[in-house]
C-alpha cells in the first residue's frame, strides 16, 4: 500500500470513529465495522472488480449487513468513492483510534513456548507500569527464541530472549 493510500484510509478512519459521541458508541462501531469487514471476506474479489458496478456492491452490501447499518452506509460511501480496497487498513486505524480514545496501549510479546496466564497478567502489569494507562498484548510463540521473551511495544523492542543473549556473547567473543 503507498503513502497517500495509507493516509486516505487514516482520514476514513478518523472520519468513520469521529461520529461516535462516546467512548461505549465508538467501541460499537469500531466492532461492527470489524465484523463487517470479516463477512465481506469472501465476496472480496467481487468487491473490488472494476467491471462490477457500484450499483451491485452496493446491493450486496445491502443484503449482507442488513443489521449493520452504520458500517453498511460507510462501507456503501467507500464503494462510491471506489475506495473500498481501502478497507482493511481501514479497520486497523478505526481500532488505534479507539485504543487512544480508551488508553490501551497495544504490545506483541514473542516466547520460545506458551506463556502461562500467570506469566501473561505479570507481563502486561509490567508493561503497564512502564509505559502507563492499560497495556493488551498479543502472544506468540517463537521456539528460535530459545528461552525468554522478545516484546514490541509503542516502537520500542525488549528483547530479553536468550538466543540475544548468545548473540551477545558471539558478538563479544570474536571482537
Amino acid at each position: 500500500m503507498n503513502s497517500s493510500d495509507r493516509i486516505l484510509a487514516q482520514r476514513y478512519a478518523q472520519a468513520y470513529d469521529g461520529l461516535a459521541e462516546s467512548s461505549q458508541q465508538a467501541q460499537a462501531r469500531a466492532e461492527e465495522l470489524a465484523a463487517a469487514a470479516q463477512a465481506l471476506q469472501t465476496a472480496d474479489a467481487f468487491m473490488q472488480d472494476p467491471k462490477i458496478s457500484a450499483a451491485q456492491k452496493t446491493g450486496l452490501l445491502k443484503e449482507a449487513l442488513a443489521g449493520a447499518p452504520a458500517a453498511r452506509a460507510f462501507l456503501e460511501t467507500l464503494v462510491a468513492c471506489k475506495r473500498y480496497a481501502l478497507l482493511p487498513e481501514i479497520v486497523r486505524h478505526v481500532n488505534a483510534l479507539l485504543d487512544a480514545r480508551l488508553g490501551i496501549t497495544r504490545a506483541e510479546v514473542f516466547s520460545a513456548s506458551e506463556l502461562t496466564d500467570a506469566l501473561k497478567s505479570r507481563t502486561e502489569a509490567a508493561l503497564s507500569s512502564r509505559y502507563g494507562g492499560k497495556v493488551k498484548a498479543a502472544y506468540h510463540t517463537d521456539p528460535s527464541l530459545i528461552g525468554g521473551v522478545k516484546i514490541l511495544c509503542k516502537g520500542e523492542l525488549i528483547d530479553g530472549s536468550i538466543k540475544r543473549q548468545f548473540e551477545k556473547l558471539q558478538e563479544q567473543l570474536t571482537k
